[in-house]
């Protein structure tokens, strides 16, 4: 039974977990680690939502001018420590609608490694999950 109606819900179901304020999108502010930006700093706004044992995670980077990335190099800060043994995702072009390349979420440190991408003025997102 639930605290709203007294009428059978399923607990783990995505009503429920609404209801109860889980798995909403929230607003984070990542670090961004070795990219290169040229002209004025890029907007880069960003959200993230667990769900169950996974966080989901999604970037938008708008760069000033330009922004590039070195593979290896490159990373993110996560908003949450990860866990597991791996977590993965992809960056693409949202302007052109190409995609650059897998990331990789690192446990060991809690990074998320982005592909090589040479400097470029189009809008740039990553989305990816990991465990936690």
């Amino acid at each position: 039974m639930n605290p709203f109606d007294n009428v059978e819900v399923n607990d783990p179901g995505f009503a429920y977990r609404d209801l109860v304020g889980q798995d909403k999108w929230l607003d984070w502010t990542p670090t961004r680690t070795s990219w290169t930006d040229v002209g004025t700093a890029p907007v880069v706004n960003a959200k993230w939502r667990d769900v169950g044992a996974e966080c989901q995670i999604q970037v938008k980077v708008v760069p000033g001018t330009t922004v590039a990335t070195t593979a290896g190099t490159s990373y993110i800060s996560l908003p949450k420590r990860a866990a597991g043994l791996a977590g993965a995702g992809v960056m693409y072009n949202a302007t052109t609608l190409v995609a650059i390349g897998n990331c990789v979420v690192d446990v060991t440190n809690s990074r998320l490694y982005v592909p090589s991408q040479t400097a470029i003025g189009d809008t740039i997102m990553i989305v990816a999950s990991y465990q936690i």
